[in-house]
């Protein structure tokens, strides 16, 4: 089984993303302003015959400036696509693929932070 904290402490490890914050599921109001949250959204059903599974989960990234989402999103994305052979916490992800060709623009929230979502699709045994 994944779990959303595994998934966090493997981005927190990630390169050139300012020391974005990594939360669970969704924001909080104590969250700051430049912040992630994760969640686990589904995937593809098990296989019935052996351990392999491939569950998808979101990332929505969330900054003051535009052109830091916009770049942190890139960061996320050129880091997760096409990864193979990795670990989010003891799961072994075999393989990690982007569910669309770029991060997604969500546009601005409530305060004027934009928004970018990015979702992908890992490959478990």
């Amino acid at each position: 089984m994944i779990a959303v904290a595994d998934i966090n402490a493997y981005l927190r490890t990630i390169p050139n993303l300012g020391g974005t914050q990594f939360v669970g599921n969704e924001f909080a109001a104590t969250s700051p302003d430049d912040c992630a949250y994760t969640r686990v959204t589904g995937g593809y059903a098990p296989s019935e015959w052996t351990s392999k599974a491939k569950p998808s989960f979101q990332v929505v990234l969330r900054t003051k400036l535009a052109s830091v989402a916009e770049t942190r999103a890139n960061v996320l994305y050129a880091d997760l696509h096409r990864k193979t052979e990795f670990n989010f916490g003891q799961t072994r992800v075999v393989k990690c693929v982007a569910d669309q060709s770029a991060p997604l623009y969500l546009g601005k929230d409530e305060s004027g932070r934009t928004l970018y979502s990015l979702n992908f699709t890992i490959t478990t045994i």
